[in-house]
């Protein structure tokens, strides 16, 4: 099996780009359509449904992925160790089934959204038949993004067609389960080109289990982490809170992803020198990878913050305005989030400290849910976006304190002190834009435009470092092109 890195590399791109765009396109409507009290409807029981999800995959898929590449090329024994994964994820399916049901039976509060659950649920079902972990061990990155792009089209014209009330929120969450886990119907056949998938009672308990647990525990303190406030919310407060507190976790999300996409594309070279124990070159890197978080997440924090209002109005209407408080606050934890993000993903994991990430992130998700059924029943959503704020920057301390010894950064005074002058002329001309009193999409795409050409001309004119050297590059390029 010889794939080209490059056209996988693409296609994951593509991937991310458009579980970006697809939602741009549709939340404006759904959240002028649902208004705020059965979006948070949808919301809370997604978030609640999110947990069970995650108890029924365990941590099988990332599992069989590091474990089933070593059988790519026998299709024999990979038969074997997929309907091992295929029985335990079965397992899991049918325990998890019986524990939703007992809890929407003694949980009181579930008892309204009985519609919801069951069609939520049905995700639970498709994703532990789409065993999306084979396509992921054999590359097929082409297949699952063309697959993810024909999906998302049919589901963003089934909303058009068919949520047209309020009342059609059911229908709405349908259409969700539908884009996220439709295609795993097909996922099912298409498997059998690599493998033969088939329920089995000969499983090596000893061998997967242990293994298996200690990446659910990780992925279950994440999920803690990220989603306890929105249930937190939903359980001690309203819907109404719980739908303007997702306008802004959306476009907090929707920003995050797009700059966590600087260090995704170096995390396997970064993987390499850690394997090589060649930590000049580690360290290099990293301090390019942190010089262009620097050059790029300090302006678009410090822009997301001076526009929040805006952006709020453009990705839903005036009925979430309060939202705009609450993505001020989170707009702040991006800067926490994303650093944190830089010594964990490209520090600890590299260096297979994931035990240390684990600690840092339990103690993260513990800080959260305290401080959240603390402050949420008098702060609210204002409380969650907070408590979000003060989680990631416990987990950036923790993860720079773990990195000690591991790497050490060397940041450039010019470079430091141009982004900050550059962030100051990103606040004078949104202040300036926004004082004009223009429409809202007008403004937006002035001030967006002039921050940018303001940022720029402030580090070519302080002669920030990287922006020079990048400059040298993409002339370099250029005359090999020419």
């Amino acid at each position: 099996m010889k794939k080209s890195l490059t056209l996988n590399a693409i296609m994951s791109g593509i991937k991310t780009i458009l579980q970006i765009i697809f939602p741009l396109i549709t939340f404006p409507y759904i959240s002028n359509i649902l208004q705020v009290n059965n979006l948070g409807k949808v919301n809370f029981a997604s978030s609640v449904c999110g947990y069970f999800l995650l108890f029924a995959g365990l941590g099988i898929s990332s599992y069989a992925v590091r474990e089933g590449s070593r059988y790519v090329n026998d299709r024999e024994k990979l038969s074997a160790f997929a309907s091992e994964m295929f029985s335990i994820n079965m397992i899991s399916t049918a325990l998890t089934y019986a524990a939703l049901a007992v809890t929407m039976l003694f949980w009181t509060k579930l008892h309204a959204y009985t519609d919801l659950m069951l069609v939520l649920s049905l995700q639970i079902f498709f994703t532990t038949i789409g065993t999306e972990w084979v396509f992921t061990i054999f590359e097929e990155y082409t297949y699952i993004t063309v697959r993810g792009i024909i999906f998302q089209i049919i589901s963003i014209l089934m909303m058009f067609a068919f949520v047209k009330t309020q009342d059609d929120y059911c229908i709405y969450a349908g259409i969700t389960v539908f884009a996220a886990a439709g295609a795993n119907i097909l996922n099912f056949f298409r498997a059998r080109k690599y493998c033969t998938i088939r329920l089995t009672a000969k499983i090596d308990w000893k061998k997967h289990l242990k293994p298996i647990l200690l990446i659910f525990a990780s992925s279950f303190a994440i999920t803690i982490y990220v989603n306890s406030d929105v249930t937190i919310l939903g359980v001690l407060t309203s819907d109404y809170h719980v739908g303007i507190y997702t306008v802004a976790m959306k476009i907090y999300t929707m920003v995050k992803s797009v700059l966590a996409s600087i260090l995704l594309v170096s995390v396997p070279r970064l993987s390499r020198y850690a394997g090589m124990q060649d930590r000049l070159n580690f360290e290099r890197l990293f301090n390019k990878v942190f010089g262009a978080m620097v050059l790029t997440v300090l302006p678009a924090v410090v822009g997301l913050f001076e526009l929040s209002q805006e952006v709020v109005l453009f990705i839903s209407s005036e009925s979430y305005l309060e939202a705009a408080v609450p993505l001020r606050i989170l707009s702040i934890a991006l800067v926490a989030s994303l650093f944190g993000w830089l010594y964990n993903t490209c520090v600890l994991v590299p260096w297979k400290r994931e035990g240390q990430f684990l600690v840092a992130t339990l103690v993260s998700a513990i800080l959260n849910v305290g401080l959240n059924i603390l402050l949420i029943p008098r702060f609210r959503e204002n409380a969650a976006a907070f408590t979000t704020l003060l989680a990631e920057l416990c987990s950036m301390m923790l993860c720079i304190r773990c990195s000690r010894g591991l790497v050490t950064v060397s940041a450039d005074r010019r470079t430091v002190g141009s982004v900050l002058c550059g962030c100051a002329g990103i606040v004078l001309v949104c202040t300036g834009v926004k004082a004009l009193a223009l429409p809202n999409l007008i403004c937006i795409l002035a001030a967006v435009l002039g921050s940018v050409a303001a940022y720029a001309a402030i580090l070519l004119g302080m002669k920030n470092p990287l922006v020079l050297e990048y400059l040298e590059k993409a002339k370099q390029k250029f005359r090999k092109i020419s």
